[in-house]
Order: structure tokens, then sequence, then C-alpha cells
């Protein structure tokens, strides 16, 4: 694919920018189960991942080129189609609540704009990614200090032992949801190497893993564990409710449309991701038209919503993530054979 050549700074971009607005958006209803200790849940999966980074980037990561690889490539190809039908499905019907519209046509029309940026090369989506930051990071930035105020903080700071159990597994949930970025190690060819790369993506993770604590420490204590536990999307029902006297008095839209850039990042870096692993898979130089072929295994995969929003309340996404992010973090971590 032409002009692939990107900063670490921009894959780093690109990565929160679809990880972020995925958390805020998933993470807190499951959460809810270890009460007011909830948001403590990001935080852990923080450490374990800072951790986990560290030591891997030490030892250096470079890619295995065993022969079960295009096995292995395979089947990390497999889930991450399935992912982002699952993920695609969800986005439109999401979307489909505030518009009226009907979530397969807004599903088809979300995976069209993420398949042009991918099939425009790494470096334009990398720059795209970067615009929409300016926008999303604007909005959290004022979600985060308009929702500190009128919070209950009993219902964040107060926890019970049995609370504070349910966290470690509350953090390898969330580890689970965020492990979707290692597919980001696929592109890292196309990164020109800086010193300092480790330390910056340690600061990428504890940052999203901080926001992250920090958005379910608001929604903790706006709406109580017992009732964000209710609640199918309980960030922006959280917005909702963060109107200022003579602006806006709902939220919501609003918030909903910028998150959905963080949404439209999220195809566009699982496409890029897949098109990478289906040149392993084929051995073949690839092109930028299997962008499009892949949006269109996405779209055909998300078609069955009822299926999906059973599998998005369930564990199975996370546990699949775990193992694929496992799955990958082997496949670089294994040194060649020489």
């Amino acid at each position: 694919m032409h002009d692939r050549t990107i900063s670490h700074r921009q894959l780093l971009t690109v990565v929160f920018l679809a990880l972020f607005p995925l958390g805020t958006e998933v993470l807190f209803s499951r959460l809810a189960t270890a009460g007011a200790a909830g948001w403590l849940c990001p935080i852990l999966a923080g450490v374990m991942a800072v951790i986990l980074a560290a030591g891997l980037g030490r030892r250096g990561l470079s890619l295995s080129q065993g022969r079960i690889h295009r096995v292995l490539a395979g089947v990390l190809l497999l889930w991450g189609l399935c992912f982002g039908g699952a993920q695609a499905c969800r986005i439109g019907v999401r979307l489909s609540d505030p518009l009226g519209a009907s979530p397969v046509v807004l599903t088809a029309s979300l995976l069209i704009l993420a398949g042009w940026m991918a099939a425009g090369g790494l470096a334009a989506f990398a720059r795209a990614c970067e615009i929409f930051l300016l926008a999303l990071g604007s909005a959290t930035a004022l979600i985060l200090l308009g929702g500190a105020f009128r919070l209950h903080w009993d219902w964040v700071l107060l926890w019970t032992p049995r609370e504070l159990s349910r966290v470690p597994l509350g953090g390898l949930e969330t580890l689970g949801l965020l492990a979707v970025g290692c597919y980001s190690l696929f592109l890292i060819k196309d990164v020109t190497p800086e010193k300092g790369s480790l330390g910056r993506t340690c600061r990428l993770i504890g940052r999203i893993c901080l926001l992250l604590g920090a958005v379910g420490a608001l929604i903790l204590g706006r709406f109580g564990p017992a009732l964000t536990g209710t609640m199918d999307r309980p960030f922006f029902q959280m917005v909702s409710g963060l109107g200022l006297e003579g602006a806006f008095q709902r939220l919501e839209q609003l918030a909903s449309a910028l998150w959905a850039l963080g949404d439209l990042a999220l195809l566009g870096f699982l496409l890029l991701c897949l098109v990478r692993l289906t040149g392993h898979v084929t051995g073949r130089q690839e092109k930028p038209a299997w962008a499009w072929t892949l949006a269109a295994a996405v779209f055909l995969l998300a078609l069955p919503v009822p299926l999906w929003q059973r599998v998005l309340e369930g564990s199975v996404l996370w546990v699949g993530n775990l193992a694929a992010g496992g799955l990958i973090l082997a496949v670089f971590a294994a040194k060649k054979k020489k």
C-alpha cells in the first residue's frame, strides 16, 4: 500500500483513538459488578499492561517467520474479522437510536468510510486520526470537567471487601477489551524507528487506562453501581445530564456524533491490520483494494444483529481478545531460528 511510513507518535494516536472511545462506551455497564470499586478496574488493567509491555519491549519484538506463521496469521485474521463484525454491528445499533435510521444502513455507511480511509494508506489514515483526536480530546476534557461536580463520592470511594475482590476480574476484562490494540504490531514495520518508543507506548497505555478510570468514577458518582449495571450505554447517559444553563441542554447526541470518529478509527485500524494479515496469509504483496474486500466481509459478518447483541452482552469478545493478544505477542516475541 502506498505512502505508509508514519512516526511512532502517529501510530499511538491511531491506537488511542481506536481504544479509548470503545472503552468508554462498552466497559462500564459490565464493571458495575465491582460496585464502587469498578473505576479501579481500568487502572489495574493499565498496571498489568504496562508491566507486560515494558518486559516484552526490552526483550525486543520482531515478527516470527516459523512454519506455522501463516496458520497463526490466518487465525488472527479470522478473529479480527469477527471482532470487526461485532463492533460494526454495535456502532450501527448505537447510531440508529439518535438518528432514527436503519442500523444496517449506518453500518454500511461507516464501513464504506473506513474502507476508503484504509485504502488510502496508513500515513493518510494516521493524519486523519490526528485531526479526529483534536475534536474528541476537546470533548473528553469538557466532559471530565463538567462531570466532576455534583458527584456522590460515597458511590466512588466507599469500597467493600466483596467489591474489591471483583476488581482483578474487572481488570482482566478491561485488558481483554483493549487487547485488540496488539494488532498494531502488524503495522510496526511501517513506523520510523525512534528512541524512547517503549516509554511512549507505556505512557499511552497508562493514559488510556487512567482516563477510563476517571470516566468510570464520573459514571459511578452520578448513577451509583446498581443503576449503572442496568444501563446499556451509561457513558452517553451520563453525558446527557451535563447540560449547561443557556447552552446545550442535552449533549448525548453531540457526544455520540464525536464518538463516531473513534468508531471510524477503530474500523479503519482493524481493516489496515487485516490487510497486512491477508498479505502474510497469502504470501502476496498487499493491495489497497483488499481494504474494500475486507470491509465487505466485515459488513456481511455484521448483518446478524440479534446474534451480535447477545455476544456483546457476554464474555466471548473479551476472552477472545485476550487469547488473540497473547497469540500476537507470542508470534512477535518468538525468537527466529537462524
